[in-house]
């Protein structure tokens, strides 16, 4: 099929760096805002006809910050009313697409912890899509909806006759509750939708709960998941919707996420080249690193890096509490741990992100982890920052040695950062789950075979027994005894061409003419 359809896309959250701080920061939290984000990049890539719709909230969700647009390159298009609210559209483009941006006081923060706001949001999301598009005369053929938080989006559509013989698809990128919306199901916040009741109701409303991850499945033509386990995971909680649902593994933009320095290689290059990449990424991160926290972390030691939102699924705490000590100590030194005496692996360890602010237990995890970085041990070897952005994400995923990534096994519904890591030849030490089982060989000292480590069995004293090999693999390369450690990360890098957002969106165009046919 020829690409003569439109898509529309809807997401609650996307990456932007065509914006400026704090405007990009206040329009993602995660890994669905950074794939949105690279999505739009594929898109253009790929010459599908696209456009996308989000919201632009007023307020940056971690600093407080108010956002003026005006002072950005979004442009405004033109102000509408809708639900008697008025939202002023503004246009910008990402990476080749057309985003099409909401600026409405109901769109104050992004993931707003007061229910009602988040609700109101929502349903201003789902409404004023439609009258956008009519406003610009656009009728697309297939809307691709991201999250429960864009549902409404499709019974206001389906009303109305301009978008007749519409198709929907819904992509769903979490299992973990919290993601999948659900709301007061009585009459006060069903009314809130302002959808029809009679059609809609048993759609929306189920064991007395608006629950709006359920609903679009309903109401969609075709559901996918963003992994296969995912979409494994996906079946196994909507069984109802099983025949429906299939997958499509996430990509990352090489183009954004790939560090300059590996991109002047091009495509043919040796051993010695990308080696020394490789140190000169890791020097200006080193040097980034002491620009925002005055400690200087040792170039000739390994990093291992985490940059992740702090979510209980997640577990970078319960991970790493009891084996901490040992990893940033000196290699060989004994430390005495509730393992007993492990040898110190001699590692530099940083780590950074948010936890939702209504989220006390990883709030708490946020203040243990600044406690450490003046514990005697980990002072000027452990660095924690409670900071989430896109110039953090690019520095230590192009300048760490090793990626840690450790959720509980079958939350992870693909992870985005390891690809990250991977796209920038750096090694990964992940639980095996979502995305990563998918291209992540587990490594083998012995015959040199794989390209990343897995934490399995999944418990903290695994991390530490295969922190230690790559601790020897480093400092044996280091001391020029063997070349395992530079082959790990060339093979690394190797798995990370197959992993550009363009062959994602490959596989979804399948699936645009899967529903138009």
């Amino acid at each position: 099929m020829k690409k003569d359809y439109t898509v529309l896309f809807v997401s609650p959250e996307m990456m932007i760096p065509e914006l400026p701080e704090p405007a990009c920061g206040a329009n993602f939290r995660g890994g669905l805002g950074i794939l949105s984000g690279d999505i739009m990049e594929g898109l253009a890539r790929r010459e599908v006809g696209a456009v996308a719709i989000t919201p632009f909230y007023n307020s940056h969700w971690m600093t407080h910050e108010g956002i003026i647009y005006d002072r950005t390159p979004a442009q405004t298009l033109f102000e509408i009313v809708v639900n008697d609210k008025p939202v002023k559209v503004r246009e910008i483009w990402r990476g080749g697409t057309r985003v099409l941006g909401l600026e409405s006081d109901v769109f104050n923060v992004l993931y707003v912890a007061d229910r009602w706001q988040r609700i109101l949001q929502e349903v201003l999301l789902g409404h004023a899509v439609p009258a956008v598009l009519k406003k610009l005369d656009i009728k697309p053929d297939i809307c691709w909806l991201n999250e429960g938080h864009t549902a409404i989006t499709i019974p206001v559509m389906k009303e109305d006759r301009y978008f007749a013989g519409i198709k929907f698809l819904f992509t769903t990128h979490t299992p973990v509750p919290e993601g999948m919306e659900k709301f007061y199901g009585d009459d006060h916040w069903f009314n809130a939708l302002r959808i029809n009741r009679e059609k809609y109701h048993s759609v929306f409303v189920k064991d007395g709960m608006i629950d709006m991850t359920r609903a679009v499945m309903i109401l969609a033509e075709t559901v996918n998941a963003v992994s296969q386990e995912h979409c494994e995971v996906t079946k196994r909680m909507f069984p109802e919707f099983s025949h429906k649902i299939v997958y499509i593994t996430n990509g990352s933009s090489r183009e954004l996420w790939m560090s300059s320095f590996l991109k002047e290689l091009g495509e043919e290059f040796g051993i010695a080249r990308f080696l020394e990449a490789q140190q000169a990424t890791k020097e200006e991160f080193i040097k980034f690193l002491e620009q925002k926290t005055n400690i200087r972390f040792d170039i000739q030691k390994p990093i291992l890096v985490w940059v992740r939102r702090i979510a209980w699924y997640k577990q970078q705490y319960p991970m790493l509490a009891s084996i901490i000590r040992a990893i940033c100590a000196e290699k060989g030194q004994a430390i005495e741990t509730e393992f007993g005496r492990l040898e110190g692996l001699g590692f530099q360890v940083f780590g950074a992100g948010r936890a939702h602010e209504s989220d006390a237990q990883c709030l708490g995890w946020m203040t243990e982890f600044q406690k450490w970085m003046s514990k005697p041990g980990l002072a000027g070897n452990f660095v924690f920052l409670p900071e989430y952005n896109l110039e953090l994400l690019k520095r230590t995923a192009q300048g760490c040695d090793v990626w840690f990534s450790c959720p509980l096994p079958q939350w992870e519904a693909c992870g985005t950062s390891d690809r990250r890591a991977t796209i920038n030849g750096k090694v990964n030490l992940t639980t095996r789950a979502g995305g990563a089982k998918e291209y992540i060989k587990d490594y083998n000292p012995i015959t040199g075979e794989g390209n990343g480590f897995f934490i399995e069995p999944y418990e903290p004293r695994t991390v530490y027994n295969k922190l230690k090999i790559i601790s020897d693999l480093y400092y044996a390369w280091m001391a020029k005894r063997d070349r395992r450690w530079s082959k790990l990360m060339k093979v690394s890098f190797e798995a990370g061409k197959a992993l550009d957002v363009v062959p994602m969106i490959e596989k979804y165009e399948q699936i645009f003419e899967n529903l138009l046919n």
